[in-house]
Formats: structure tokens, sequence, C-alpha cells
């Protein structure tokens, strides 16, 4: 019972964990039944990359329409197949949904699906050149502040240490330092405030 009171977060630390895997283990079996029967749409975080798979899916439907009117040769399965494996695996799941079985995988898609990740890496490695070149000019911006700080504070401790050098040169001599006794006395407060 000691054990007990002493490990008590502990023991409610694990009792949480447990709880929540119980949950996602009934989450998921609950997710089993309902998905077996209608297949549920991908939800995405990233609005952004929701609206990108809305429109490639889009884009999928009307060539397929387009495909189905005009009809053309066919691609052999083979092409169609290596077009999807060049496909980002978030990818190959959209395109398998939204291409009907009996229609044909177009080639293209990957080359064009290619060409768009080109285009977006290229955005992004100019952005983050842009964002490359500015922390170099902050960065060398800072050096120049730090070496020109330094430079003054330098300069300052050597005047500082050449007046006390000075001063204590003066205060060896013993005509100079009854002078400054006296000047002391006579420009320090008066007497009567010390």
């Amino acid at each position: 019972m000691k054990w007990v009171l002493e490990n008590l977060w502990t023991l409610l630390i694990i009792a949480g964990v447990v709880a929540q895997l119980l949950q996602s283990i009934k989450g998921k079996k609950s997710g089993d039944d309902a998905g077996g029967a209608t297949p549920q749409k991908a939800e995405f975080e990233d609005p952004a990359l929701g609206e990108r798979t809305r429109k490639i899916r889009e884009d999928i439907q009307r060539k397929i329409e387009q495909r189905q009117r005009s009809p053309r040769e066919e691609a052999p399965v083979e092409r169609q197949t290596e077009a999807l494996e060049e496909l980002p695996p978030f990818l190959r799941e959209i395109v398998r949904e939204a291409l009907p079985e009996r229609a044909p995988r177009v080639p293209n898609l990957a080359a064009q699906v290619a060409a768009e990740h080109a285009a977006e890496v290229l955005e992004q490695q100019t952005a983050l050149a842009e964002r490359f070149r500015q922390l170099e000019s902050a960065k060398a911006s800072a050096q120049r502040r730090a070496l020109l700080e330094q430079q003054t504070v330098a300069a300052t401790t050597v005047e500082r240490r050449k007046n006390r050098g000075a001063l204590l040169e003066d205060l060896r001599d013993p005509a100079a330092l009854r002078r400054a006794f006296v000047l002391r006395e006579v420009l320090g407060p008066p007497v009567g405030l010390r």
C-alpha cells in the first residue's frame, strides 16, 4: 500500500496511456467496420495539400472522360503500372481511387506530377536560398557591429589605462601629492558637511 501511495503519479500516467490505447483500438475496430461499407476520403491537415489533391482528382476525372469520348490506342498494362509506381505513395492512392478499374491509366500523368513536384521543389529551394542570403547578410552585419563595439571598448580601455598610469605616477611624487591634498580641501565639500 505504501508503494502505491509513493508511486501514485506513475500509476496515473500508466493508466492514462492504457486508456488511450484501448480507445484507439476501439476506434480502429469501429473505423474498419465503417470503412468496409464505404471508402473514407482522406482528410488533410494542410488545406493547400487538400486543395491540390482535389484538383488532381478533377484533372484525372476530366482526362478519363475525354479518353472515353475519343477512343485512342490504350497503353500497355506494363507502362501503366510503371507510371503508377513512379508516383509518390500518397498520390498513388489518390490515382487508384479516382480511376475506375476498367479505364486505362494515363502514363503522362506521372510525368506531369513529377514536373509539378519539381516546380514546387524549385520554388522551395529558391525561397530557402533567398532566406539563406538574408541570414548571411544579417550575420555579416552582426559581425561588423561586434567588431566595431570591440574596437571601441579596446580604445576606451587603453585610454583609461593611460590616464590611470599618469595619475599613479603623479601620486608617487611628494610635491604632486601635497598639491592633490590642497586641491581636495579647496575644491571638495566643506569640512562642516563631511
